[in-house]
């Protein structure tokens, strides 16, 4: 029996303090320095629907709202996700992350698509700005992130069962905050877009100090032991 099946009812040190026993799923999203997470998301996420109602609305547009929403959600299945520790709690929040995040993939790669028929429809090269790069290899670690963690939450026995797939969740996990980075860098990379520049007018320093503001809720969560360390 491992040490989290023994223990559901002592605190330990580290992130897992952030959550209280017997406490709500959610109270994760809260806990903790989690809240500095949630302004810097949501104050992002506002500033981007903000400008782009301020203008008239084209098909281009769908693009900035659906991607915000799903990096919103990509925070918040994080958020859940982080603190967890006892077998019950790892298991219903794994089922909350998988939700969360299979509903922002499909708000990002939709809007993927529509970025991509945009810019056919109107004769722009593609990737053609450090934006779409940075864009375009997001969206694959996130398609390859999303695979692995269905096939090792729901579908174990293709990687050779259950004790074979937990030996692949710390991978999983830290791949997981390397696409934090590069979502990120791709928001921040955004803001020189000539769009965004001139016509939204989101300047790079408020992307910066609400990525700020994520990281510092997110990072002080992260427990090394869960990464193999």
């Amino acid at each position: 029996m491992g040490a989290g099946e023994t223990e559901p009812l002592l605190r330990r040190t580290g992130s897992d303090d952030f959550e209280e026993v017997g406490a709500s799923l959610w109270f994760n999203l809260i806990s903790g320095p989690a809240f500095l997470a949630q302004i810097g998301g949501v104050a992002l996420v506002v500033a981007v629907w903000a400008s782009i109602f301020s203008h008239k609305l084209i098909l281009f547009s769908a693009h900035p709202l659906l991607n915000s929403l799903g990096i919103a959600l990509l925070l918040e299945s994080t958020l859940m996700l982080q603190p967890t520790s006892t077998p019950t709690q790892k298991r219903k929040g794994a089922i909350v992350h998988s939700v969360l995040n299979g509903t922002a993939f499909l708000l990002m790669y939709t809007s993927f698509v529509i970025i991509v028929v945009n810019k056919t429809k109107s004769e722009h090269r593609h990737f053609d700005s450090a934006h779409a790069v940075l864009g375009l290899i997001t969206y694959i670690f996130i398609f390859i992130q999303a695979t692995v963690g269905m096939v090792q939450f729901y579908m174990p026995s293709l990687v050779g069962g259950r004790e074979s797939a937990r030996s692949i969740y710390k991978y999983h996990r830290i791949f997981g905050y390397l696409i934090f980075v590069f979502i990120i860098a791709t928001a921040i990379a955004v803001t020189y877009t000539d769009y965004v520049k001139y016509v939204l007018k989101i300047r790079t320093w408020f992307v910066v100090l609400c990525s700020v503001f994520i990281l510092a809720g997110v990072l002080p969560r992260v427990q090394l032991k869960k990464l193999g360390f």
